[in-house]
C-alpha cells in the first residue's frame, strides 16, 4: 500500500495547507525578529527566515497570511515613508510647537471640530516642514483620504474600541501634571493631601501654562477615595489638609487653568478637589457615591448650585442611595466642562493636554474649545426627571427659618410626612432614612448648614465646614441639640479659617514684628544738604525768633550782587 504523500488538515473546511507548511508558517509567525527587521517588508523577512531557519515558499506564505487576515503590504514608497515619519513625529515634545496652538484655538471660541482638526493639521505641517523636512500639505491630505480604511459596518465606530497608546504625561512640559496614581492607595490622609498640595505649588511656576489632575491608567475604578476617618483626629487633620488644598487650587485657578480629568468614582468627602475648578472633564465611569460620612464637605459648592431649581442640593444630599453620574453632573447641575466616553478618554485627554500647552492668554480658551470638541452627549439626567417633585417636596427644605418654614428638624419632618402621603414606591424608598435617628439628625444638620452657607462668604463657609465637623466628631456631641443651634455655634464661636489652617498664630499677630535699629535722625549726614537746613534740623530752637512764613513770602535775596 502506497504511503500518503502530504497529509492535509481536514478539520478546517477550505484549508489546503499541509501540516508541514502550517508548522513552518507558525514558526515564521512566532519568530523573534531583530530590531532592524521588526517593521521590514515581507520580502526581507522571508529572506532572513529562509537563511537562518527554514526555506519557505513566498507565494504559499502570502496565501496563508491572507487566509489569516494579515495584510501583505508592499514596500512603502519614499512618499509613504515621509508621511509615516510625519505621523509618528511627537509634536507634544517639539520645542516651540505650542506657540502655533494660538492659530488652532482662536480667541473667538469656535468649537467646530472639523475646522479645529484642519487647523491643527496645518500647524503640524507648518512646523514639520520648517524644522524637520518639507512636506506638501495638499498631497498629504489626498494620501490620507485615499488610504483611509473603509469600515465594514456603518456603525463600526460605536462598538470598535479606539486604539490607545500608552500614556506619557511627561511630554507636556508646559502643563504641570498631578497623577493621583503616584500617591498611596486607599483613603486620603493628611500627608497625601499635603503632598498633592506641594505639586499645586510647583504649578505656580511660569514654565507651566496649566495644571492637570488625573489618574492613570484611565480605567481605574476609583478617582478620589474618601478622607481618612479612622479616628476623629485623623479625620480633622485630613479635613484641614483638603481645605488647604482646595484654597490652593482655587487661588491657582484664578491665575491659570486647572483641569481635572475625573474618570472614576469620587467620594463626597473629596468633592472639594473636583469643585475647585470649572474645567472638569468627566467620563461615563465618573460617579459620586452617596455620602457615608458623618460630616458634610464642599458645603459652599452644594449651597450655591447654579442653574438648578431650589431644593436640588437638599434632594441629592438627603437621598438615601442616589449616585450622581456624568449625565447629572454635567446636565442638571451644570458642573462639568465636558463628557467623554471611557473608550476614547485617554486619546481625548492627550488632545486636551496639548491644548493646555497653548500660551497665555489663550490657554483657558483653548482648553474650553478642546473640551467641547471632544465631548459627547452624556445621556439622560435622572435629576431632571424629578424636577417637579423637587420643586414640590424639597424646595421647602431650602426656604429657611427667615421665610417662616421652621427649623431644620421641622422642615425635614414635613418632608417625610409629605412623602409618606404620596403612596408611591419611590417616595417610600426615599423616606426610608427616617428609620434611623442618626440619619435624620445628620440630614437636619446638613440642611441647616446649607441654609447658613447661602448667606456667608467663602472663607466663612470653610470655617463652618471644619467647625461643624469638629463638633459632630467630638465626644461631647449632643444628638439632642437642635441642628440650627449647632450650626450657629460653629459660626459664632468657632475659629476662623486662618486660625484653623495655621495661617499666623493669634499671639504672633498681636505682637508687631521687631524692626532693625534705626539711626538717630538728628545725626544722619545728608549729602548736599544746605548748612542752614542742617542747623535747623538739629536745633530748631535757634530759629524761633525768625518768622519763617514771612520769609517764604518774599523772593530770596541775590547775595551775589551785594558789595562788601
Amino acid at each position: 500500500m502506497s504511503s500518503k504523500p502530504d497529509s492535509q488538515i481536514s478539520q478546517v473546511e477550505g484549508c489546503d495547507f499541509t501540516t508541514d507548511e502550517l508548522q513552518q508558517f507558525h514558526r515564521y509567525f512566532r519568530y523573534a525578529w531583530p530590531d532592524h527587521l521588526s517593521n521590514a517588508p515581507l520580502a526581507s523577512k522571508i529572506d532572513h527566515f529562509s537563511t537562518h531557519e527554514a526555506s519557505l515558499d513566498p507565494l504559499r506564505l502570502r496565501s496563508w497570511l491572507r487566509t489569516m487576515g494579515i495584510d501583505d503590504e508592499p514596500e512603502p514608497t519614499p512618499q509613504q515613508q515621509l508621511y509615516a515619519r510625519f505621523d509618528a513625529f511627537d509634536f507634544t515634545t517639539a520645542p516651540g510647537f505650542n506657540e502655533l496652538l494660538t492659530t488652532v484655538y482662536t480667541p473667538s471660541g469656535e468649537t467646530n471640530k472639523h475646522d479645529i482638526d484642519e487647523r491643527m493639521e496645518k500647524a503640524k505641517i507648518q512646523y514639520y516642514s520648517s524644522r524637520v523636512e518639507p512636506i506638501d500639505h495638499e498631497q498629504y491630505r489626498r494620501y490620507k483620504e485615499e488610504s483611509k480604511p473603509k469600515p465594514v459596518c456603518p456603525y463600526q465606530h460605536l462598538w470598535e474600541k479606539e486604539k490607545e497608546a500608552a500614556a506619557n504625561n511627561s511630554r507636556f512640559e508646559h502643563v504641570k501634571i498631578i497623577d493621583l496614581a503616584d500617591y498611596p492607595d486607599g483613603c486620603l490622609t493628611a500627608d497625601t493631601l499635603d503632598a498633592i498640595g506641594r505639586g499645586v505649588e510647583e504649578a505656580v511656576d511660569a514654565q507651566y501654562h496649566a495644571l492637570a489632575i488625573m489618574r492613570t491608567p484611565t480605567d481605574d475604578a476609583v478617582f478620589l477615595p474618601a478622607l481618612d476617618a479612622s479616628t476623629p483626629d485623623s479625620a480633622l487633620a485630613a479635613l484641614r489638609a483638603i481645605l488647604r488644598l482646595e484654597i490652593a487650587l482655587r487661588k491657582l485657578n484664578a491665575a491659570k487653568p486647572v483641569v481635572v480629568f475625573a474618570n472614576g468614582s469620587v467620594d463626597p468627602t473629596a468633592l472639594g478637589i473636583v469643585r475647585a475648578t470649572a474645567e472638569t472633564v468627566l467620563s461615563d465611569n465618573f460617579c459620586l457615591q452617596p455620602s457615608a460620612s458623618r460630616f458634610l464637605t464642599a458645603i459652599h459648592s452644594w449651597a450655591n448650585l447654579a442653574q438648578t431649581p431650589l431644593g436640588t442640593a437638599e434632594y441629592v444630599l438627603c437621598h438615601p442611595d442616589i449616585s450622581l453620574r456624568g449625565s447629572e453632573w454635567q446636565g442638571a447641575l451644570a458642573l462639568g466642562r465636558g463628557f467623554i466616553g471611557h473608550r476614547s478618554f485617554a486619546n481625548a485627554m492627550e488632545r486636551i493636554l496639548l491644548a493646555a500647552s497653548c500660551p497665555p492668554p489663550q490657554t483657558r480658551s483653548a482648553i474650553g474649545q478642546a473640551c467641547l470638541v471632544e465631548s459627547a452627549y452624556p445621556g439622560p439626567c435622572k435629576v431632571t426627571v424629578w424636577k417637579d417633585e423637587i420643586a414640590r417636596y424639597f424646595a421647602p427644605l431650602a426656604q429657611g427659618r427667615k421665610e417662616g418654614a421652621g427649623d431644620a428638624e421641622t422642615r425635614l419632618a414635613g418632608l417625610v410626612e409629605s412623602l409618606r402621603s404620596v403612596g408611591k414606591p419611590w417616595a417610600d424608598r426615599y423616606a426610608a432614612f427616617t428609620d434611623s435617628a442618626e440619619q435624620m439628625k445628620k440630614r437636619a444638620v446638613w440642611i441647616a448648614a446649607l441654609e447658613a452657607a447661602r448667606n456667608l462668604e467663602y472663607s466663612q463657609v470653610l470655617a463652618l465646614e471644619y467647625n461643624l465637623a469638629k463638633a459632630v466628631l467630638s465626644d461631647r456631641y449632643d444628638a439632642a441639640e437642635k441642628a440650627s443651634e449647632l450650626v450657629d455655634a460653629a459660626i459664632a464661636d468657632g475659629p476662623s479659617i486662618a486660625d484653623i489652617l495655621g495661617v499666623g498664630e493669634p499671639e504672633q499677630q498681636q505682637q508687631p514684628p521687631q524692626q532693625p535699629p534705626q539711626p538717630d535722625a538728628l545725626q544722619v549726614e545728608i549729602p548736599g544738604e544746605c548748612p542752614f537746613a542742617k542747623m535747623y534740623r538739629k536745633n530748631p530752637q535757634r530759629f524761633q525768633h525768625i518768622d519763617l512764613k514771612s520769609i517764604s513770602d518774599h523772593r530770596p535775596l541775590n547775595l551775589g550782587n551785594q558789595t562788601q
